[in-house]
């Protein structure tokens, strides 16, 4: 899969960092950092389709998105890591690498975090195919949040 946009330079930067530490938060369990890490629109969706697939009041759900407090906080933010852990197994959120960021315009990125970067290496030496974890990202309040509806960005190959 192409990964949109381009590089503007050849060293890992902010935003790949900042999508290492969403994918640590979510391999540690730490879902309220995880949690404000994600664009408004991520997390909106993320509050519909809980609401929905739990049959629960939409302003219910807004509060417990954003209160850390809220009784129902714990069940959405659980919600949410089993999500994401099937598409992401477990075992696969260690020894990730960060690659350089590919940037589609100055508010929307792609950072890739390669599987299996065991030796503390700063730059792949050569490009080759390296399977991992493509995370959209988005400029937004003054910092890159995941941004998963940035999924648009994507070109869709046709099938031969």
């Amino acid at each position: 899969m192409r990964i949109p946009g381009h590089q503007r330079r050849s060293d890992p930067d902010e935003v790949g960092h900042r999508a290492g530490v969403f994918v640590e938060a979510i391999r540690d369990s730490d879902m309220n950092l995880a949690w404000s890490m994600l664009s408004k629109e991520t997390c909106g969706m993320r509050m519909g389709v809980w609401a929905t697939r739990n049959d629960i009041d939409m302003q219910n759900a807004y509060r417990a998105a954003y209160d850390p407090d809220h009784p129902m906080r714990h069940a959405m933010l659980s919600d949410f890591r089993t999500t994401v852990l099937r598409y992401w197994p477990l075992e696969d959120l260690t020894d990730l690498g960060v690659a350089p960021t590919n940037y589609v315009d100055d508010d929307h990125a792609f950072a890739f975090l390669p599987f299996g970067m065991t030796e503390n290496a700063t730059r792949v030496a050569h490009r080759r195919l390296m399977s991992g974890i493509i995370l959209p990202m988005l400029w937004e309040g003054g910092q890159w949040q995941v941004d998963l509806p940035s999924w648009r960005f994507m070109e869709i190959e046709p099938l031969e």
